[in-house]
Formats: structure tokens, sequence, C-alpha cells
């Protein structure tokens, strides 16, 4: 079966099936899921499905998230006709930045930084991340933007887990994400049935 061919019917979130399986073991994560960038009618369409709820919401500017979050956060931006903002993983800026300390997905304690000087009080931001699980990291680029005077229009990424935090985030923010209710259970599962794909 050739995964990266483009049905003749796009359904919204027709491209799941192109994310790989983790061949790596328990230090990565449960699957990759940057691979559907590498089609380039998946990319558009996978930025077309997150921006249909921010149609009528005025955004100013778009922040990925260090590091995946830079590539769909830039293709966000540039469809939006929008500025791109990078929100760092601390002490990559050699310019004034406020920090926020977070624990990520696989529970390890970090630190992520932004520039002090885009973030303006009033300035709309769509934050944008590849994958929201345990929702830490999106939560303290939510801090950031925040703090700096900034409103979060919404939150944006290909899948948002059903877990406290992800719930957490879809409750207090407009999200948007690409995974069909039909598919949220194998989400939640880490475990997609189209991986069985990859073994022939």
């Amino acid at each position: 079966m050739d995964v990266f061919a483009v049905p003749a019917e796009r359904h919204r979130g027709w491209y799941v099936r192109l994310m790989a399986p983790n061949t790596k073991g328990p230090a990565f994560a449960w699957l990759d899921p940057s691979r559907l960038y590498c089609n380039s009618q998946a990319l558009a369409d996978c930025v077309t499905d997150l921006l249909a709820p921010f149609h009528s919401d005025t955004i100013d500017l778009v922040a990925g998230i260090d590091a995946m979050g830079f590539i769909l956060g830039s293709s966000v931006a540039t469809r939006l006709g929008k500025g791109f903002l990078a929100i760092r993983k601390a002490g990559h800026l050699c310019v004034a930045t406020q920090n926020q300390n977070y624990t990520d997905y696989s529970g390890r304690e970090k630190t992520m930084e932004v520039r002090e000087d885009v973030l303006k009080p009033g300035l709309r931001v769509l934050l944008v991340d590849q994958w929201i699980e345990t929702g830490g990291t999106m939560t303290a680029a939510i801090q950031l933007v925040e703090r700096l005077g900034g409103t979060v229009v919404g939150v944006a990424a290909v899948a948002i887990e059903n877990t406290e935090g992800g719930k957490w985030i879809k409750e207090n923010y407009k999200f948007s994400h690409c995974i069909p209710e039909e598919l949220q259970s194998q989400i939640d599962g880490k475990y997609l049935e189209s991986f069985s794909d990859f073994n022939k």
C-alpha cells in the first residue's frame, strides 16, 4: 500500500494515516507526526483543517513552540499572511527574554523562553505546536504570552490527547486539531490502526 498516495476524496484528517509508528523504543514519542509534512497536499490540508475554527477571529501573530511547532506554525502563519514568533527552549535567544519552567510529556523539567520585544498588550496570538500530550509545554507557552500582555486567540495542534492537561486546554481556550472524532480513542490509546500499513 502506498501510504503517500493522496485519496480522491480528502476528508478531514485523511493524512493521519501518514504518521509513522515509533520504531526506536520507549525513550521516544509513540509516533512521528512529522511524516505527514513530507506530503505537500497533506500539509496543506492539515493547515486548512487547523484554521477552520478561527475564520471569524482576528489573529495578529502566530507563535510556534520549539521545535516541531516551528514547522506547522510557520505554515499556518504563511497561510494567514501573518508574522511568526518562535517560542524557544531556553538558552537560544541572544536578546532579552521572559522564561517559563515546565514539565514536558516525558516528565523532564525544562525551561522555554520568548523574546520581550514582540508581544504587547492586546496582541492576539494563535499558538501552534505539533502535538499536545500532557499539555505542560503548551500551558507554559500560554503563560508566557499572557504574562507579556498578549491574548491567546486559540491553540492549534495536529492532535490534543484527552489527558488532564489536554482537557484543561480544551476547556479554557478555543482549540483546533486534526483528529476526526472516530480516531480520538486511538490517539488517546497511543496506537493508530493505520500503523499496520507500515508492516506491508
